[in-house]
């Protein structure tokens, strides 16, 4: 009965345990409830890899840019970072080799500018201005959330 015992208290304790994407999702939950400017960019994945420093009107960082709309609307700012924390925690280590983006965000708040470039496909965000530069994984569960933003904001995107 005592090993069966110590295998739930094991089982318990590596449960709670925080992954190491926990503070990620704690970040873009902080960052949904400060206000920013927001824009969503919708990306053609077709990556042009001697311009992966260029941002302008056409490039995201070396993805060449679809359509943007600036999201001026809280709720939505919230219901697109809040997706992606939950995306966030969702992921188990899971992550694919394609990184073909067809979502970005760019975030203005407290003084910073972070770009996150969104992979739905294999499950990666590249980050720059936020989580120091590096990626974090997501799972697919915010894309719909992504896709409705471009929906309504009449912006061309690829097709899945």
């Amino acid at each position: 009965m005592r090993p069966f015992v110590a295998l739930i208290l094991l089982s318990l304790a590596a449960c709670s345990k925080p992954t190491k994407q926990e503070p990620i999702a704690a970040a873009l939950e902080k960052l949904a409830d400060t206000p920013s400017k927001m824009v969503l960019y919708s990306l053609n994945w077709g990556n042009l890899p001697d311009y992966q420093d260029i941002y302008n009107d056409k490039m995201f960082h070396g993805f060449i840019i679809l359509g943007k709309a600036e999201i001026t609307d809280r709720n939505e700012q919230r219901a697109l970072l809040r997706a992606l924390a939950r995306g966030v925690r969702e992921n188990d280590s899971e992550e694919g080799t394609c990184f073909v983006p067809r979502h970005a965000l760019h975030i203005e708040a407290g003084g910073r500018s972070m770009d996150l470039t969104i992979c739905f496909h294999c499950l990666q965000v590249e980050t720059r201005g936020f989580n120091n530069g590096n990626h974090f994984l997501v799972s697919r569960s915010p894309e719909p959330t992504f896709d409705q933003s471009i929906v309504a904001h009449h912006l061309p995107a690829l097709p899945k």
